[in-house]
């Protein structure tokens, strides 16, 4: 998974004047898990930042990704807590009750409700009290191959699951021992390839995964078994297998899957020039009332920070628009790098880069307020492997759907009953 919440340089902006003045030099400390290739036009804003405000100095720390949350529990221990941490959404509830997430000032919290998509502002929410500034969104739509669907004779791409089931064997081939070679549809390998579509196809019937509790599921709804019984159709029919995944896209093996934004720099660097004529976007195929499901980063300050006021300012400086109403700092290398911002103003100033064929589809999907999260929860990433198993199973005919489903609702809401 990639995701970039870096900040670019540019030039002709307004810098806000620090009020240190004549105080104590003042070192924040932002930590993130970007490389130093990554972070390098973050650290130039960095540096424009600092000489126009004599006394903050700004000191990079990187960590890596599947060390994050682990090491940033671990820093208030020994007291090297940083000042900003780039929270993954996924991480924000352990953070939360651990005590490690200050929450915003009024100035800062009214900067977020004004400026960015109120459907990501909520997944910078623990309990309705919002954490940070969102920094890049990721949410998922249905990626179809226009070649394969020529090559079957589909004309235009499902707007439902019975059409996908439909198109998809149209679309399959296998060899002559039944291997699938092309499937119509692709899921995994992932948790999270399994899982997070089936949440956006959740929410398309009105149900989050989640339930705003936060500790039950909507899985033994009826309409849950039916989402997954439409994806054993799948298998059943011989239209995809266990060893048909996402990243086979790029080599032509796949008609469709429901995947992430983040997902385009795969797709051009496996396809290359024929990347326009390959790949199509669609909305989720769950019928008009369709929805999908997003996560995002966000900029947070340690609550045991002792520049708090400081780092506060920082953070909006970065995603506050440029004086010539260009894009933001953060907003900048977002959308530069190909990922997606909530930034309103960043997306009105992006339409050259975000209204081709391929990112349209989500970014129009993030504003009309199709894009939703589920609640913020420690267990996150429990939740997803348990599901996939439940899921695996029904996909494999060893439990039918409604069933593995309801063992899935109770190992989960089990899950959610323990104490972190």
């Amino acid at each position: 998974m990639r995701q970039i919440i870096c900040a670019s340089l540019a030039g002709g902006f307004a810098l806000v004047a620090s009020s240190v003045g004549a105080q104590e030099p003042v070192t924040l400390t932002w930590a993130a898990h970007y490389t130093t290739a990554q972070m390098a036009p973050l650290e130039a804003c960095f540096r424009q930042y600092e000489t126009a405000n004599p006394g903050v100095a700004i000191r990079y720390q990187q960590i890596g990704f599947e060390d994050f949350l682990q090491a940033t529990l671990t820093s208030r221990i020994a007291n090297t807590s940083p000042d900003i941490t780039n929270v993954y959404s996924e991480w924000s509830r352990r953070l939360v009750d651990s005590g490690v997430l200050a929450t915003p000032p009024d100035d800062i919290l009214q900067f977020i409700n004004d400026s960015y998509e109120a459907s990501t502002v909520e997944g910078a929410k623990i309990d309705g009290q919002i954490y940070g500034v969102p920094a890049e969104v990721s949410l998922y739509m249905l990626l179809y191959n226009k070649k394969l669907f020529a090559k079957a004779g589909i004309t235009q791409p499902p707007s439902t699951w019975a059409e996908v089931v439909a198109d998809a064997a149209k679309i399959a081939e296998r060899d002559g021992n039944g291997k699938v070679v092309t499937a119509g549809y692709a899921f995994g390998p992932s948790p999270g390839n399994a899982t997070h579509p089936f949440r956006a196809l959740m929410f398309s019937r009105g149900l989050p995964l989640i339930k705003e509790d936060g500790l039950s599921t909507n899985l033994a709804e009826p309409a849950a078994a039916e989402i997954l019984q439409g994806q054993v159709e799948l298998f059943s029919q011989g239209s995809t297998s266990p060893s048909n995944v996402v990243k086979d896209f790029p080599s032509g093996r796949n008609g469709m899957q429901i995947m992430a934004n983040w997902f385009e720099q795969t797709l051009r660097d496996g396809l290359g020039d024929q990347f326009d004529a390959t790949v199509g976007v669609a909305p989720i195929p769950a019928g008009p009332d369709w929805k999908t499901y997003q996560y995002s980063f966000f900029q947070a300050v340690d609550a045991n920070s002792p520049h708090k006021d400081e780092a506060w300012k920082l953070i909006r400086w970065l995603n506050a628009p440029k004086a010539d109403g260009g894009r933001s700092c953060v907003g900048d290398m977002v959308v530069t790098l190909g990922g997606l911002t909530a930034n309103k103003a960043d997306i009105a100033a992006s339409q050259a880069e975000l209204g081709d064929a391929f990112t349209k589809p989500y970014v129009d999907a993030l504003q009309s307020g199709r894009a939703l999260t589920d609640p913020n929860i420690a267990q996150t990433a429990e939740v997803d492997r348990i599901l996939r198993s439940y899921i695996e199973a029904a996909w494999l005919g060893k439990a039918k759907p409604a069933d593995a489903l309801k063992q899935a609702d109770a190992d989960i809401t089990n899950v959610l009953s323990l104490p972190q």
